[in-house]
């Protein structure tokens, strides 16, 4: 089975399935009355956010997977006891395939090769380093699933300070009156409950994203990892 963009395929399926469903949702009127309901704003925010925050994940997903592929076309080459790992003029060759493109991938196995031929032998140190640069791609998207959050229970409370006030006004049991009120304690309860049932789906549908590109840099270090203990040390 081949591991070309596997991983963005599964990001594919799973912003289609979100697709589908917003598509649905808008269908039905449901995000048309939702945007419309709330006063606040704090719900077009947490669509707008949730719009780029998608965009992002998209980018170092696509990003993370074409490193994938580099990293298991190098394990799978270097099988092959013929096919060497080479730095010429700057450049990360694999003799079976040619020039291996810039990115993570070429910049680990550069410093790598680097460190071997100067006569270390623990690479633990060099691929921590490495870890750490791809952290803050899928925990920018863990610390907007947790602002969403934040930002639906900032809108609960604007919803229950707008239907609370509205009891404030209630000096005579005036039918005219409480007709005002009540319509007011019904637009704040809107506020307080569409800005929590917004903030909750998006924050669920961001945190499954990047679930997936989280997977995706755990499987990448995985596969150097794999590499530099087994094939390296015999391809230079």
């Amino acid at each position: 089975m081949t591991k070309a963009h596997k991983l963005f395929l599964k990001w594919l399926t799973q912003i289609s399935l979100i697709l589908f469903f917003i598509f649905m949702a808008y269908d039905q009127g449901l995000i048309t009355k939702i945007i419309s309901s709330d006063k606040s704003f704090i719900t077009s925010v947490i669509l707008l956010l949730f719009i780029l925050v998608s965009f992002h994940c998209a980018f170092f997903t696509y990003l993370i997977s074409c490193e994938l592929n580099k990293a298991h076309i190098i394990k799978k080459s270097l099988l092959n006891e013929n096919v060497k790992l080479r730095i010429i003029e700057s450049s990360l060759i694999l003799t079976s395939k040619g020039e291996i493109s810039s990115g993570i991938v070429c910049d680990y196995f550069k410093d790598l090769i680097g460190l071997k031929k100067n006569g270390a032998s623990s690479h633990s140190q060099i691929l921590d380093s490495y870890l750490k640069k791809t952290v803050s791609f899928y925990e920018f998207g863990w610390f907007c699933s947790d602002i969403m959050l934040k930002l639906g229970l900032i809108g609960t409370v604007i919803g229950f300070i707008i239907m609370l006030s509205s009891l404030s006004d209630i000096t005579t049991f005036d039918v005219t009156l409480l007709q005002g009120v009540l319509t007011t304690m019904g637009s704040g309860m809107g506020v307080a409950l569409y800005t929590t049932l917004s903030a909750l789906v998006t924050g669920v549908l961001i945190a499954v994203q990047y679930y997936n590109l989280e997977s995706g840099c755990e499987e990448l270090f995985a596969v150097l990892n794999q590499i530099s203990e087994v094939s390296i040390d015999s391809s230079l």
